[in-house]
């Protein structure tokens, strides 16, 4: 929406009403995600999400994904989640263990051993062989190195690029 200068009215939920018309309107079937890149001329399709965080940060990213996966594919399972999870967190009987569809255990203790380890979560995103990472917020969400690696080893980064981490500072 615009004011009457012509700029953009700022807003948290910006493009939202956009999108939901367009989703509401389309005259097209989707099964895929494969089907929808090639809808949209993008270049890979992401099946397979490491969530790189934990507690409620990985329960709200599944739930969103999911959410839109079963709006546009009918199929809320149309992406698959690999979770990070610590002795901690499965003491705890975390709920996001239960939403995943697989769980990697990881060290425990200071987050410097896990959800902030550049190296590990790009290891096990290599390992595990999913085509994207999401670190949520804190942790290692920050951290432009996650970016910066990821992108060299061929796999999306679900969140800003390291150049704009970079330019902001930690």
């Amino acid at each position: 929406k615009l004011t009457e200068s012509g700029r953009l009215k700022p807003s948290m939920s910006h493009g939202t009403g956009l999108g939901q018309e367009r989703y509401q309107e389309r005259d097209f079937v989707l099964s895929t995600t494969e089907e929808f890149v090639k809808k949209f001329n993008g270049t890979r399709a992401i099946t397979k999400i490491l969530i790189a965080n934990n507690g409620i940060a990985a329960v709200k990213c599944m739930r969103s994904v999911r959410r839109w996966s079963y709006e546009m594919f009918k199929n809320e399972r149309a992406v698959r989640f690999v979770v990070m999870v610590t002795p901690e967190d499965l003491k705890a009987n975390a709920e996001y263990i239960k939403m995943a569809d697989h769980y990697v255990p990881v060290p425990g203790g200071s987050n410097n051993n896990n959800y902030a380890n550049v190296e590990l979560i790009v290891d096990i995103a290599l390992r595990t062989q999913v085509q994207a990472v999401w670190a949520g917020w804190g942790h290692a969400s920050e951290n432009p190195k996650l970016p910066e690696l990821l992108h060299k080893k061929g796999l999306v980064f679900l969140g800003p690029p390291e150049r704009a981490m970079w330019a902001l500072g930690d």
